[in-house]
């Protein structure tokens, strides 16, 4: 009987370690880390010897690839005096958008905020990306993040808080992004 009980626990931990891997492996999942991914890789290049900007056009090229050229993106403003989201529409003024990214910022990392059940002593969490089939075509995906960048001119550090809204339409390409980011916070160091 013990054996029994320990075998039938063994195979529903191996369950729902499957599961779980299987929802991280999520097409869903993939999509949002990609799209991360290119963002945070925005600040890869470098200035050569010469003071040529060495890399930068190749990034924004990559991450220009995921957009549709008829693109509707609401982003945050790079100005500071501006209040409220930029629209942008059509994947040339994302592009000026992207670049200006590229241009401006520094150690950019964009994280998938992790969640868990409550107090569970679980501190890693789950990076939760919400999905949807959109009734034209395509999916839709929407996940919380936590971003950190430092301008390029001052090297300032800079944390906010977070989501990500993306229509990917029927032909793999985005459509529609809503980047909102909350309160943007200055880190200081101690």
């Amino acid at each position: 009987m013990r054996r029994l009980i320990i075998s039938t626990l063994i195979m529903l931990f191996a369950a729902i370690e499957v599961h779980a891997q299987a929802a991280a492996d999520s097409p869903e999942q993939k999509l949002a880390e990609e799209f991360l991914s290119r963002l945070n890789a925005l600040d890869d290049w470098y200035l050569s010897v010469d003071g040529k900007e060495e890399g930068v056009e190749q990034l924004v090229n990559s991450m220009m690839e995921l957009y549709a050229p008829d693109v509707l993106a609401e982003v945050p403003p790079h100005d500071k005096d501006q209040i409220g989201p930029v629209m942008l529409r059509g994947s040339e003024n994302v592009r000026k958008w992207v670049d200006r990214i590229a241009r401006s910022q520094v150690r950019l990392n964009y994280l998938i905020k992790r969640q868990t059940d409550g107090p569970t002593g679980d501190y890693e969490g789950w990076r939760l990306v919400y999905s949807t089939k959109l009734p034209w075509g395509g999916t839709g995906i929407a996940f919380q993040i936590i971003g950190v960048w430092s301008l390029r001119e001052d090297r300032r550090r800079f944390t906010a808080p977070g989501s990500v809204f993306i229509q990917y339409g029927p032909d793999g390409k985005i459509h529609r992004l809503r980047l909102l980011l909350g309160e943007i916070d200055e880190v200081a160091p101690l």
